[in-house]
């Protein structure tokens, strides 16, 4: 295809919690770096788009979860991650999920190669721009108020963090 990207901007993000609290990953690498981020893959045809989202927050957190309901789409426009060769272009389709069983995975072990430090349950009053990823920052405006606005949305201030935030 003519200018296609070479990494894909699609994914899916899947949304574990309620209007106290989230289910986070501690993101270690990529555009969201040393921050709280939703679990999220890439959109690949391995894998049908609930079975992706059921999938990576099973690896990602530990708990197995089903899906409640696809929220939306938003695309997120962020002109800072083109200093990683990444996409300034995210495409991102949130699902809500409800734990079913499993245990939180707090840490990843050691023999791992990972890109979480593990997961966390975090209160939504201690999620901020500053050690949050936008997606997070999303799903907690939906937690908290029930909506979920899917106008594509463009973050200049955005800035990849050298220091953790968890």
């Amino acid at each position: 295809m003519i200018n296609e990207p070479a990494i894909s901007p699609l994914f899916v993000c899947g949304i574990i919690g309620d209007s106290t609290a989230m289910v986070l990953n501690k993101s270690l690498t990529g555009p969201f770096k040393n921050r709280y981020d939703l679990v999220t893959a890439p959109v690949t045809t391995r894998a049908t788009l609930s079975e992706a989202v059921s999938q990576i927050a099973q690896l990602q957190t530990g708990l197995q979860t089903v899906i409640s309901k696809q929220l939306g789409t938003v695309q997120l426009t962020i002109p800072a991650l083109t200093t990683l060769e990444l996409p300034a272009t995210l495409i991102n389709i949130y699902y809500l999920l409800e734990p079913v069983g499993g245990h939180l995975l707090l840490k990843r072990p050691r023999y791992t190669e990972s890109m979480s430090a593990g997961a966390a349950r975090v209160p939504l009053d201690q999620l901020n721009w500053s050690n949050s990823s936008p997606r997070v920052m999303q799903a907690k405006r939906f937690l908290q108020t029930g909506a979920f606005p899917t106008a594509d949305q463009r973050i200049d201030g955005y800035q990849v963090l050298e220091q953790a935030q968890f």
